[in-house]
């Protein structure tokens, strides 16, 4: 990984800095990455932490051998107080943790007719031995006043291996009887070693008449770290 540009503004008349960053990322293993979080330490001349950000996460696609650029988010309004006056010594710390992704088709099921009927995917599934799902269900609320209604599944997933995975990740994508595409959401968590937990990725607000004849789609995404990488450098003043 090699930080590309890293500079700082102010500080402004509320003795704040701002900072922008951005880095080159090589793929050298043989999987595709997905996902990549970065995470940023600022520290002045003294090695003393003032400020940072951490656990943005950036989609991305690198092939094998591939290259990508990111900009680092470094947060706003960073109090400059901290760094003593001594702005040219700001030094930056950036660690990344690529990942990849196992997707996961659960299948279709139509959506229930009212909030008193429920409908199930039954079928169990396991992944290499690492994580079990345990099906799902999916239910709609009762219309409200407005003439609306909530339709949500409720996943059951557990993680079986001692591998912590830092982002499950369940789709739910409502389709009309043509296959169109009418809304979709998400829902995601870490899950630890030896953890179950529940997953409700949910749709609100919607007309009754749209959910007639409708199927929900789901599908698990598991991000799996791959490589991670670490780079410093000391900011310069922006132009």
């Amino acid at each position: 990984m090699k930080i590309t540009k890293a500079t700082y503004e102010g500080p402004d008349s509320d003795n704040t800095l701002n900072f922008e960053m951005e880095a080159s990322l090589e793929n050298t293993t043989e999987s595709v990455i997905e996902l990549i979080k970065t995470n940023v330490l600022f520290v002045n001349s003294d090695g003393v932490c003032v400020c940072g950000n951490q656990e943005d996460e950036h989609e991305v696609f690198i092939d094998a051998n591939g290259t990508e650029s990111i900009n680092v988010n470094c947060g706003w309004n960073n109090n400059a107080t901290g760094f003593n006056g001594k702005l040219d010594n700001i030094k930056a710390i950036l660690d990344t943790q690529l990942y990849r992704r196992e997707f996961h088709n659960l299948g279709n099921v139509k959506i229930p007719g009212s909030h008193e009927e429920a409908a199930f995917f039954t079928k169990g599934i396991d992944i290499a031995g690492l994580v079990q799902i345990l099906g799902a269900t999916c239910t709609r609320k009762k219309t409200d006043e407005d003439g609306e209604v909530d339709v949500g599944f409720v996943i059951g997933i557990r993680n079986v291996s001692d591998q912590y995975f830092d982002r499950v990740q369940v789709n739910f994508t409502l389709n009309d009887q043509a296959g169109a595409e009418i809304d979709r959401t998400e829902d995601y968590h870490p899950l630890p070693p030896q953890t179950g937990r529940v997953f409700e990725p949910s749709l609100y607000r919607l007309k009754p008449g749209r959910l007639r004849n409708c199927v929900g789609k789901l599908t698990v995404h598991i991000f799996q770290p791959v490589a991670y990488h670490s780079a410093t450098t000391i900011l310069t003043k922006a132009e």
